[in-house]
């Protein structure tokens, strides 16, 4: 069993191969149904009563496990168990394009302080030192109890993919040919790193080496919807609507050879919107197409390897650097207690949309580190150039920059949501600002959300039909504020009534922690691999 920081696997059914320690079979039985008596551990785990004492015994004395009253058995009560949230703290860092947060989590998951602040527009290290100093010192938290710190980012883990051991090595046991390393900068004592037993570990850069620098508690899922439903009351009666007569009351746009938002009313004859390519995120930044993806300002030039590095030197914490829809989905497992059977894809959408995929309670990377790159599904085959370099991306044709750009180049639209067209917000907020005047009713809004809705739900099908989902659940800011529309969309994909037996439909549901999921992830990185050691 690996038993380091970085290993971004999450607590679950070990993988073919892998036979977990009594300490990780426990733990995360608890962590999934507390509170649990120790005959149940017995019968969950598959575990000796006497092994179960013992091990439940270990992690009383290391406080991990409180003794939480007693369950009546019709003979000697049972004494129940649980995780005490507060004995092991870990910070989460999302960096997203717009936004920074910040979150103090205990073991269970559970938020206990949280900070959000605009990206900054120079240094990140200071904004970074600062953000979590604050978090620290408003929680009263010394930072000697937390251990260690997880920073996602909306982009891969790595700029410069490193592949450990060579694709065409055979895997050790329980090992992937072609795994991705998972970055890990120790603080003192701390652990080694890796997805791949031979992988070699990062470690924290001695103080004499060189530095360089970069340029600067419930379950929280809404309740099934009914996908057979085909009534649609207005928004102000429902969590998820599609606006009746939206295509009707669209007005028609004038055609060019520009970037299209897909139009949810062509089949009906009345045109899409039409987007200037010009205010579309593409493939003319220079720098983002270096590296590999759009990275926003504060982050072009930094390598998660150096960041990972920086951050340890400056924190004395090992930390961990991971994509944040992959985050996303660790943070929903990890505090949503999705079963380690169940394969389940989350997708994140923020100012730009991505996925995170867990399957037997392990996330899934692919042989580059770049699984789940949800927004560069293709859905339409002669759609304009994405940032990537393809063509009818996802994103580059329904994503939250392009509802925003669609919805600034139409007036009504602009005038619905309140976009001030001389002092643009982010994106996240602009978008959000979408989706209010749409749950409100405003047709153009709503209409420029159903047309993204379709194009997200088509790829979301494929998604589940590849990988034979179980569970989809929505997060992130963007499916935060208009879940409403794109939830029912997704489901009348993936669950329509006419579904042949031979295929199962998946449940789709949307996250109560959306707007904090990946950062929440991200500090449930740190706190299952100590849980496991």
């Amino acid at each position: 069993m690996r038993e380091a920081i970085g290993d971004a696997t999450p607590v679950g059914r070990p993988g073919r191969g892998r036979r977990p320690a009594a300490r990780e079979s426990i733990l995360d039985a608890i962590r999934a149904s507390e509170p649990l008596s120790r005959v149940e551990l017995a019968a969950i785990t598959g575990l000796t009563e006497a092994a179960v004492s013992m091990t439940v015994r270990r992690l009383l004395d290391e406080g991990l496990v409180v003794e939480t009253g007693r369950a009546p058995t019709g003979g000697k009560p049972r004494t129940l168990l649980r995780l005490d949230p507060a004995a092991r703290l870990a910070v989460g860092v999302h960096l997203d394009r717009d936004v920074t947060t910040f979150v103090l989590t205990g073991q269970t998951g559970g938020v206990i302080s949280r900070l959000a602040r605009p990206a900054p527009p120079g240094d990140l290290l200071p904004h970074l030192g600062d953000g979590i100093g604050t978090l620290l010192a408003a929680s009263g938290v010394d930072r000697a109890r937390c251990l260690g710190l997880g920073v996602v980012w909306p982009g891969p883990r790595n700029g410069n993919v490193r592949r450990t051991p060579d694709a065409d090595t055979p895997p050790a046991a329980g090992g992937v040919p072609g795994s991705t390393e998972i970055s890990h900068f120790g603080g003192p004592g701390a652990p080694s790193v890796s997805l791949s037993p031979e992988a070699t570990p990062h470690t924290r850069r001695p103080p004499s080496a060189p530095t360089t620098t970069g340029p600067e508690a419930a379950r929280s899922h809404q309740p099934r919807v009914d996908p057979a439903a085909e009534a649609r009351p207005p928004a102000s009666q429902t969590n998820w609507v599609t606006s009746p007569g939206a295509a009707e009351a669209r007005p028609p746009a004038a055609r060019t050879d520009r970037a299209t938002l897909p139009g949810a009313a062509e089949a009906a004859g009345t045109p899409a919107y039409v987007v200037s390519a010009e205010a579309l995120p593409h493939a003319s930044d220079d720098a983002a197409h270096q590296r590999g993806w759009d990275a926003p300002p504060h982050l072009r030039g930094w390598d998660a390897d150096e960041l990972g590095r920086r951050l340890a030197e400056e924190n004395g914490w090992p930390v961990l650097v991971e994509n944040d829809a992959t985050a996303a989905a660790v943070g929903e497992y990890w505090v949503a207690r999705v079963g380690p059977e169940q394969a389940f894809a989350a997708l994140y959408m923020g100012s730009g949309i991505g996925a995170g995929i867990v399957v037997e309670g392990r996330a899934m990377r692919g042989g580059h580190g770049a699984a789940g790159e949800f927004g560069h599904v293709c859905v339409q085959v002669d759609g304009p150039e994405c940032w990537c370099g393809s063509r009818g991306c996802l994103e580059i044709l329904a994503g939250p920059r392009t509802v925003v750009a669609a919805a600034r180049a139409d007036g009504t639209a602009a005038a619905e949501a309140g976009l001030d067209q001389s002092a643009p917000r982010s994106v996240t907020a602009d978008f959000a600002a979408v989706a209010r005047a749409a749950r409100a009713g405003a047709p153009r809004c709503l209409a420029l959300l159903e047309d993204s809705a379709r194009y997200v739900a088509a790829a979301a099908e494929s998604v589940v039909n590849l990988l034979d989902i179980d569970l989809v659940v929505l997060t992130g800011p963007g499916f935060a504020a208009a879940s409403f529309v794109y939830g029912p969309a997704i489901m009348r994909r993936v669950q329509p009534a006419d579904r042949r037996t031979w295929h199962r439909s998946a449940t789709v549901t949307v996250s109560l922690a959306a707007a904090t999921a990946s950062a929440t992830g991200a500090a449930a990185l740190v706190l299952q691999s100590h849980l496991r050691r």
